[in-house]
């Protein structure tokens, strides 16, 4: 398991008994292909860290029709706000070929979090950290888009 979270740049900055903390409560779980992990108005589950393999968050816009928001790889995680909010998912994830994701679950984050609040307060930083960063990403594109719209008028 630990040679596995090596691999995720989320945890880069974990000691090894944080990576060991991790590995106690965390699951590796084997993707075939387009399988569906996440979907879309269910009840959140945990948080995915993808180890290896490629997965699509989709949107789905009408009977089986899908619109891909954005593609995951190996660091990429998903499943956050079941950790931050508990609300249910607002798009679905699916596997495009073969993956490995590591898998913490709400209950075992909980169980972790009222043992030791330091190092929940640690993951819950750099989950911050990295959607600060993503939101930033999303304010330039929204930004860059007015501004050709505005152009154009």
């Amino acid at each position: 398991m630990k040679e596995y979270l090596k691999l995720i740049g989320f945890f880069s900055g974990f000691t090894g008994d944080e990576l060991e903390e991790v590995s106690r409560i965390a699951e590796v779980i084997s993707m075939r292909e387009m399988e569906m992990i996440v979907r879309e108005g269910d009840e959140p589950k945990g948080l995915y860290f993808i180890v290896n393999g490629e997965f699509d968050v989709v949107k789905n816009i009408g009977g089986n029709r899908y619109k891909r928001l954005q593609r995951l790889d190996r660091g990429d995680f998903f499943g956050e706000m079941s950790i931050l909010n508990g609300e249910r998912h607002s798009a679905s994830v699916a596997c495009r070929g073969k993956g490995t994701l590591i898998f913490i679950s709400k209950q075992a984050f909980g169980g972790m979090s009222d043992s030791d609040s330091r190092f929940s307060l640690k993951i819950m930083r750099e989950l911050a950290s990295i959607l600060a960063q993503r939101l930033r990403r999303m304010n330039l594109k929204y930004g860059m888009s007015v501004a050709q719209l505005e152009s154009k008028e």
